[in-house]
């Protein structure tokens, strides 16, 4: 039985991935993911884009980080380089069935009202840039 913050999280993400990944994914590898993620966004200090977060899956993930709050903690957890890429398809996949069964194009995570990310289809890039006031620098 699952028993911390990202067990919702875990348990969303193995109703929605593909049968595929079913046998290689377990939900601690989606757990750890999640838990790495959070550890990148907690040691995050500006907006950033990650276009291949999910490997196999066309998706682009879009941190806005909150300048106003100056008083964010700073994880030392798990790095990306750690979380299995296996669990990023999965979670990738999940959010792309989710996206396919509502017609949309992109959705929005508040993270704790610190922060958010917003996961995206990557003909929606300018769209979501646009929205969120974000210039890429290259």
């Amino acid at each position: 039985m699952l028993n911390n913050e990202f067990d919702n999280a875990a348990s969303w993400v193995l109703d929605r991935m593909s049968r595929d990944l079913v046998k290689t994914v377990s939900s601690n590898d989606l757990i750890n993911a999640f838990a790495g993620l959070k550890a990148l966004s907690a040691k995050a200090s500006a907006t950033f884009l990650i276009p291949d977060l999910f490997p196999g899956v066309p998706l682009e993930m879009l941190f806005v980080h909150d300048t106003c709050n100056t008083n964010r903690s700073k994880s030392e957890t798990a790095v990306l380089g750690e979380i299995s890429p296996l669990a990023l398809t999965a979670i990738g996949s999940a959010i792309m069935t989710e996206l396919q069964s509502t017609n949309t194009d992109m959705v929005q995570y508040p993270l704790g009202g610190e922060a958010e990310v917003i996961v995206f289809l990557p003909a929606s890039r300018s769209t979501v840039l646009h929205a969120t006031g974000t210039t890429l620098l290259t």
